[in-house]
């Protein structure tokens, strides 16, 4: 059986938790309306320019796996909560290298609330990746990317989230064209931004010291990871909506490197730090 987000969504729901049939139809109804049995093989010819997806893969390559972040998150032992996360019911406009940067973000909400058990919120954050995924054009992409292994690995969480963190970043089988790299860089930095908002959040919602000290040290070490991802998005300055994303992540990036040593990094530095990147995402939900 081919519909295999079908399969994962009631597969993850009996393992995770489990929630109510009106959140099951639901889903069944999108999946069955985004997913067919047949899915045609990509013959996209590979026109990339070499250069740009060195790039891209020297800077995935050094920036830590969002989805392995959002699981770090989940071990500070910070009670979960669903309300700091995207509104699904939310009407989100954009061009298309927003909707790609939410469906980065989408990813991320799903991970967090599948590393948490939450069943329910794994399938209203799935059901969003379907539908952003299709808005964009990418449903057979992400079947292609996905197949056989989800229904392989299903009652395996940790291979789950893997393959999530291999959408349109880590697959080669996709990035065959220049626009292909730029909408998987999307991709990515709506993954960055969410997850770190999320530690900013979780980092404020903490009662222990070692919390706060977990989250003021995962921001510090953005100055490595930002870079690599600024100097990513430097390729593109002929996309004026990611010549104004990347403004804000060098004025983030800047703010961070200003700090010489995590013990430096002091209650305002989060403060100041904390609130351009909640900006910076509200931006990117509009």
């Amino acid at each position: 059986m081919n519909k295999i987000l079908y399969v994962a969504g009631f597969s993850l729901l009996a393992i995770l938790s489990s929630c109510g049939d009106k959140q099951a139809d639901e889903f069944k109804d999108t999946s069955d309306s985004l997913v067919t049995d047949n899915m045609p093989q990509d013959t996209t010819p590979i026109t990339v320019n070499e250069d740009t997806k060195f790039k891209f893969d020297f800077a995935i390559a050094n920036i830590p796996s969002p989805v392995s972040s959002v699981n770090e998150l989940s071990s500070w032992g910070v009670p979960y909560n669903t309300a700091i996360l995207i509104d699904t019911k939310k009407a989100l406009s954009g061009d298309e290298f927003y909707k790609a940067i939410q469906l980065g973000a989408f990813n991320i909400d799903m991970s967090y609330a599948m590393v948490n058990n939450v069943g329910e919120d794994v399938l209203k954050y799935m059901k969003a990746v379907l539908i952003k995924s299709d808005a964009l054009g990418l449903k057979s992409a992400v079947d292609q990317m996905v197949g056989k292994r989800a229904e392989q690995n299903i009652a395996n969480k940790d291979s789950l989230l893997r393959i999530l963190d291999e959408i349109f970043v880590k697959s080669d089988s996709y990035l065959r064209t220049n626009d292909r790299v730029y909408t998987a860089s999307a991709v990515f930095a709506g993954s960055w931004i969410e997850a770190l908002y999320l530690t900013c959040k979780i980092t404020e919602a903490g009662t222990d010291p070692v919390v706060k000290e977990k989250g003021y040290k995962e921001l510090w070490d953005q100055r490595f990871y930002l870079k690599n991802l600024s100097e990513l998005l430097d390729e593109y300055k002929d996309k004026k909506e990611c010549v104004a994303l990347n403004d804000q992540f060098k004025v983030i990036l800047n703010e961070i490197t200003a700090i010489k040593d995590p013990k430096d990094f002091k209650d305002a530095n989060f403060k100041s730090i904390s609130e351009k990147i909640y900006a910076l995402r509200a931006s990117i939900m509009k």
